[in-house]
């Protein structure tokens, strides 16, 4: 009776203890002093094993920052072991080992927080058949699982085992959902697919801004193999010198609701029969390729060096650019940039392709042999977008400018009301970019234009039209973004310096002023007028917003 009284006892109060608190777990592999208990930076969890020791003990709620080092899943040599996202943990990498939030981090790649398959230390000799298998695993996750800011390499899926062949970086089976963010996926390899990863059953694990580099991914995908998989999602990634038999760096098998959205892809190569240098598709699915940039892939033996689609027929392409990729013998004609089977509109396609808004014009993009595939001035991709088929939610291009701005003098080509989106992943930077939301008022929508260099004491135009003649129109400044409600319109600029004038009779507003010296490059000011016309919603019209920013 006392034994069991005792029990009962126990459980009671067992009852009555709160959980372990939600909080930050610190880890700093480089750390030698201190309580090696992770609760702050100075008594971090230690060694190369401090990330593992520390998801050992969080619960959701828990966020664990890492400082920058190098971390590997075991220390036995057991190739199984990866490191295990957890539900409601969140893992920040690249920390210096002193701050109190992700917010401040450096620049991502200046603090690297290395997680490594290469547990002998050997893959400098090509030494591959030590490693884990899965640097990252994510059994039963969803989206409350994050990895953020962590370099991921060595996986080596080139076991024997049940998927020990495929997903060597992260390893997503099952209808698994986890967020990773500011990654990148370095040097993993596998036998069967996807050296970076690998995703099946109805995984739809989400990757934003984040590298898949290196790879090389055996029968199918260099850097990605998703199969039978649910609503991927890869936001502003870049894929870059992978390699596979099929699908040098995306493969996309049987699969609906991938998107692909403001991506790059580079320097990949498909060596097999099946091809799709940058991007193969079969088999089913509704994948969305949006606003990437497909440039300088190759296929070594399929005519397809750019993006094959083999029975993908709800497939759909828009707003990108095929440009350089190169088939068997170096050929560089529209069949080795995308197959007949796709759907592709308002793209340029190297060689011309049928669709609706599609050219076959040069991008002139900066320089494709050093990497740099931004547009130019003068590139045909400005403009040229169908603004209906941008991505829900996008905000920002490829390199987090405004994914939606308006070059100013530059003819509107694409579909939609300015600002039309560009094509392929980068947004042209201008000096000057038209931001839209403009409020009609009684002749129309005002249209303001500014021109000028913004270098020291250059003149710069400011020219408004189409305003209420003979009324007040306010120029209003700022030195940040507002975007608020405002008047039944957006305020664009943060109000910081208010002028009033006077319309023409025409409804124009003409001056000119001086920019000044010492301006720093990259300070960026914001411009929009308002009017006072009876005919807009509440008393005003408003001009479209401009940004200026100094070169």
């Amino acid at each position: 009776m006392r034994p069991m009284l005792l029990r009962v006892l126990s459980l009671s109060l067992l009852a009555l203890v709160p959980p372990a608190a939600a909080g930050t777990l610190h880890v700093d592999a480089d750390l030698l002093t201190g309580l090696n208990d992770g609760s702050t930076w100075a008594d971090a969890f230690q060694g190369p094993l401090g990330v593992q020791a520390a998801l050992a003990v969080a619960v959701a709620g828990d966020e664990l920052f890492v400082a920058q080092g190098t971390y590997l899943p075991t220390d036995t040599g057991s190739r199984t072991v990866a490191f295990a996202l957890k539900n409601g943990v969140a893992i920040y990498g690249s920390f210096l080992g002193t701050e109190t939030s992700p917010d401040e981090r450096p620049p991502f790649g200046t603090a690297p927080s290395v997680l490594s398959g290469d547990l002998a230390g050997d893959d400098g000799l090509a030494l591959f058949g030590d490693n884990s298998f899965h640097v990252v695993t994510t059994s039963g996750t969803d989206a409350t699982a994050v990895l953020d800011g962590f370099e991921v390499r060595g996986g080596a899926a080139t076991g024997g085992g049940s998927n020990q062949d495929r997903g060597g970086g992260i390893l997503c089976t099952g209808a698994v959902g986890p967020t990773v963010r500011n990654c990148r996926f370095v040097a993993n390899r596998c036998t069967f697919g996807g050296a970076a990863g690998y995703v099946n059953n109805g995984g739809f694990p989400s990757f934003t801004d984040c590298s898949f580099e290196d790879g090389v991914g055996g029968s199918f995908g260099g850097a990605f193999d998703i199969a039978s998989g649910g609503a991927v999602l890869y936001e502003r990634c870049f894929f870059r010198g992978n390699t596979a038999a099929r699908a040098g760096a995306l493969e996309v098998f049987a699969t609906t609701g991938v998107v692909v959205n403001n991506c790059v892809f580079t320097g990949n190569t498909a060596t097999g029969s099946g091809g799709g240098g940058a991007i193969w598709m079969g088999t089913g699915g509704n994948t969305r390729v949006r606003n990437c940039t497909i440039v300088a892939n190759s296929s070594t033996v399929n005519a397809v060096a750019g993006l094959r689609n083999q029975n993908a027929s709800a497939a759909t392409v828009v707003n990108c650019i095929f440009w350089d990729n190169a088939g068997p013998g170096g050929a560089q004609d529209a069949a080795n940039q995308v197959n007949a089977a796709t759907n592709v509109t308002y793209s340029i396609v190297e060689g011309g392709f049928t669709g609706t808004g599609n050219q076959g014009a040069d991008p002139l993009l900066a320089d494709i042999l050093n990497g740099d595939l931004a547009p130019t001035s003068a590139s045909p991709a400005l403009d040229a977008g169908n603004n209906a088929e941008v991505q829900a939610g996008t905000t920002l291009d490829f390199a987090h400018a405004p994914r939606l701005a308006d070059v100013l003098g530059v003819a509107d080509t694409g579909a939609g009301t300015a600002p039309v989106v560009d094509l392929g992943a980068y947004e042209f930077e201008s000096v000057w970019l038209g931001l839209g939301n403009g409020l009609a008022g009684t002749p129309g929508t005002p249209a303001l234009v500014l021109d000028g260099p913004l270098t020291a004491l250059s003149t710069v135009s400011v020219a408004l039209a189409n305003a209420l003649g003979g009324s007040t129109a306010f120029l209003v400044v700022g030195f940040a973004q507002l975007g608020a409600p405002f008047k039944g319109g957006v305020m664009v600029p943060d109000i910081d310096v208010l002028l009033p004038f006077a319309t023409s009779g025409a409804g124009a507003v003409d001056f000119p002023f001086t920019w000044p010296a010492g301006v720093p490059a990259g300070v960026a000011t914001w411009y929009q007028f308002w009017v006072q016309d009876a005919g807009g919603p509440k008393g005003f019209a408003a001009s479209n917003g401009v940004k200026g920013t100094t070169p």
